[in-house]
């Protein structure tokens, strides 16, 4: 009898709760409650546009108090800053973002990703130095500009982290953070001491406080999360530090000529005409960013689910999620085109002044081929997610490199002769054979 109730006794305990918990086997509603819920497609690229969006407006919001408080030539000073901080913090961040965010088997812990972009981003600023020392560039402007720019590739690698577990809530969240201190900070320093500089030292702290305040706790619950896609190893397997390096050089290369191609003809403005004609441009150029915000939101939401559907061996699916977002963005595309050939010349009356505007600027005609090379440049971000997610990284710098050099043959033909309008027929130009040649690498890599 005392065999007999012993024997019960084992047999019932599993099926109390606690018993069940011991054993490792929860009841269905228990594991349902533990497993976190992933947000939909469509609410991570609303998300994405309020993310963008906000931190895009909030840019252009810079550029519009820099030309009310300031001048033209603050505004290219400002512009040539960033045409060349951008193109060095992005070469010298390797898109180690792209490269978590796609990793299929996690083969490289966060603290690695965390470490090569610190180090690449002091790299950056000691290159960005040696540019103004080389070209007796405007120094504190540039150099504050750069160290902005530093400071959000640091917070940009968290929020590849948030990216990777499908958060765009919290990626959002801290764009917004972002651009509202940019704006606050900025014009409180420009109106108070009437300097750039100043002006750009607002700017980069703000995007210090954001990488130290945001980023970094948004991403903290995420660090000791296991990726429900990688095995359990010890990451000694992929390499260490070198064989990431070695993974990311193709695709930030890619990046770094992307950029530096998007900046040509800036840099012929700022040759030929100044920092005036080079204002203009840019002012131009900050409302197209709207269309950037859209499509950028599209691509980032597309990343990880491409990812996923390429590993798991979907290629139906694949293909039909690319195609979808290349026909959303060719219809928001024409929209935009229209409306600013109607209202481009208005647009910039009222909201930068006449000098902005002026026929002689050719500033209505300047918005709406911009327009154009960002709507040609819509479909480039939707192809760029396609072949991070199937992991084609040389293939990109092979084909940014060939665009770079249509860039730049373009803006030495058009610039001289067009000014402004020339700058941005050279920028559309370099878009279509952007598109061209990424969607024949997709096309042979599919």
């Amino acid at each position: 009898m005392i065999t007999t109730k012993i024997r019960s006794t084992r047999t019932r305990t599993p099926r109390t709760w606690a018993g069940r918990i011991r054993t490792g086997r929860p009841r269905a509603h228990t594991r349902h409650r533990q497993t976190p819920v992933r947000p939909s497609f469509v609410s991570n690229v609303g998300w994405g546009i309020a993310g963008n969006g906000g931190y895009a407006l909030c840019q252009w919001l810079v550029l519009v108090v820099i030309a009310r408080l300031g001048t033209p030539a603050m505004v290219g000073d400002y512009a040539l800053g960033l045409a060349v901080g951008a193109p060095v913090v992005l070469l010298a961040g390797l898109s180690l973002r792209t490269v978590l965010v796609t990793d299929p088997n996690g083969e490289h812990p966060f603290r690695r990703y965390l470490r090569v972009r610190f180090a690449s981003m002091g790299a950056a600023l000691l290159v960005i130095t040696a540019v103004v020392l080389l070209f007796h560039l405007p120094a504190a402007v540039v150099l504050l500009v750069g160290a902005a720019k530093a400071f959000d590739g640091v917070g940009d690698i968290y929020l590849g982290l948030l990216q990777r577990h499908h958060d765009q809530r919290s990626i959002a969240a801290a764009q917004l953070v972002n651009g509202g201190l940019t704006v606050a900070l900025t014009a409180a320093l420009l109106y108070g001491t009437s300097s750039i500089a100043w002006a750009a030292a607002g700017s980069a702290a703000a995007s210090l406080i954001t990488w130290l305040m945001c980023c970094a706790p948004f991403a903290g619950r995420f660090h000791n999360r296991p990726d429900p896609r990688a095995p359990r190893h010890t990451h000694r397997a992929a390499g260490g530090v070198p064989g990431l390096l070695w993974t990311a050089l193709p695709l930030g290369l890619a990046s770094g000529v992307s950029s530096l191609t998007v900046n040509v003809p800036r840099y012929g403005l700022q040759a030929h005409l100044g920092a005036t004609a080079l204002g203009v441009f840019a002012a131009a150029g900050y409302l197209v960013l709207t269309g950037n915000v859209f499509f950028s939101a599209v691509a980032q939401t597309l990343l990880p689910r491409l990812t996923e559907l390429r590993a798991n061996g979907t290629p139906e699916g694949f293909r039909g999620l690319l195609y979808q977002a290349l026909l959303g963005v060719a219809v928001a595309g024409g929209l935009g085109v229209w409306g600013a050939g109607l209202f481009g010349t208005g647009l910039l009356r009222r909201l930068y002044g006449e000098e902005y505007a002026d026929s002689s600027a050719h500033g209505g005609a300047v918005l709406a081929v911009l327009t154009l090379a960002t709507v040609v440049g819509g479909a480039c971000f939707v192809l760029d997610a396609g072949l991070s997610a199937a992991r084609r990284f040389t293939g990109q710098l092979a084909v940014n490199a060939a665009v770079l050099g249509a860039a730049g043959l373009a803006a030495l033909v058009l610039v001289p002769r067009y000014g402004a309008l020339g700058a941005a027929w050279a920028t559309a130009v370099a878009a279509v054979v952007h598109c061209a040649l990424k969607w024949e690498v997709l096309r042979r890599a599919l």
